[in-house]
């Protein structure tokens, strides 16, 4: 089997480990290195930094219309492109190889069609989760079904381990998957359009922890945002980010926001229903630290309000 394999991320990298020791990886296809921070050092995706360290062609390209790129592709022959935590293939792309392009999607489609579905599952309080191969077509995480895996999600996940969780179930989906699909022992199977729900691109206004709301919608907002970019609050003016917390159901309280108890590792945060134990913090301009170092630097913080 003669593959592309397309992938930007961490999420992709398992996946991207299984088809290189089951099939013939003829390149990696995979966004720029950009230059980032003051030093404007260039930083790869993991994908590069991964297919390089395992010797394979790799092709960075941003415009997927390319000719040049596109003519490179179709040069190679391949059987299939296999696609994790990429941007959607145009059609001049799906029509080049001989069995069309698979993707791995971090959800249960037809739930959570889009950019997001690990933050989004976990917003929502979800208990279970999966993952999905599917046949691609231009439109978002629309194709038919080739197979599904549930995932169960737990209390204390966050979008780290819930994301590393699904990116090695799904590698070990996805291999099933084309070797079922190219054998001819699985059908694909339509979706239901009826069922389907959105989980588009995080937006940075989706950040921002809003106290007034339940503490267990809170909660859920700093996992899904933990360990990267942080959910965060505002204190003296500066930026809060919050990686760590633990829901505390509680009473209803009539001022939300208030920094309410102090202990040696926390400090509890009230909302409208319940209250939030803050473990790990972040605040402007300084590095990562525990509450118990931040409470240990904060002069008076009991009393305070965060918003």
């Amino acid at each position: 089997m003669r593959i592309v394999f397309f992938g930007n991320t961490e999420f992709s990298n398992p996946t991207l480990k299984k088809c290189n020791s089951s099939y013939d990886v003829l390149s990696v296809v995979t966004n720029h290195s950009k230059q980032m921070g003051r030093g404007r050092k260039f930083l790869e995706t993991p994908v590069k930094s991964l297919a390089d360290k395992l010797k394979l062609n790799v092709i960075e390209i941003d415009n997927l219309n390319d000719e040049n790129f596109i003519n490179q592709l179709k040069s190679l022959s391949p059987d299939l492109f296999v696609v994790v935590a990429y941007k959607v293939l145009p059609q001049t792309l799906l029509d080049i190889p001989r069995l069309g392009s698979i993707n791995l999607h971090s959800s249960l489609l037809p739930k959570y069609r889009g950019a997001a579905p690990i933050q989004h599952s976990i917003m929502n309080g979800d208990e279970v989760t999966g993952v999905s191969t599917f046949i691609i077509e231009p439109k978002v995480d629309t194709g038919n079904i080739l197979l599904q895996k549930e995932c169960k999600i737990n209390e204390d996940d966050n979008y780290g381990t819930l994301s590393s969780k699904l990116s090695t179930i799904g590698a070990e989906l996805l291999i099933e998957s084309i070797n079922k699909y190219n054998d001819g022992s699985i059908t694909p199977v339509l979706q239901d359009n009826k069922l389907a729900t959105l989980a588009p691109k995080i937006k940075k206004e989706d950040y921002i922890i809003d106290w007034n709301q339940d503490a267990s919608i809170v909660n859920n907002k700093i996992r899904a945002f933990s360990p990267y970019p942080g959910a965060y609050t505002l204190v003296d003016n500066k930026r809060l980010k919050i990686f760590k917390s633990e829901l505390n159901k509680g009473i209803d309280y009539k001022e939300t926001g208030k920094i309410i108890n102090l202990s040696k590792e926390y400090f509890e945060v009230t909302c409208s229903h319940g209250s939030l134990k803050v473990y790990e913090i972040q605040i402007e301009g300084k590095k990562r630290m525990s509450s118990k170092d931040f409470i240990m630097g904060f002069q008076k913080l009991e009393g305070v309000f965060l918003g």
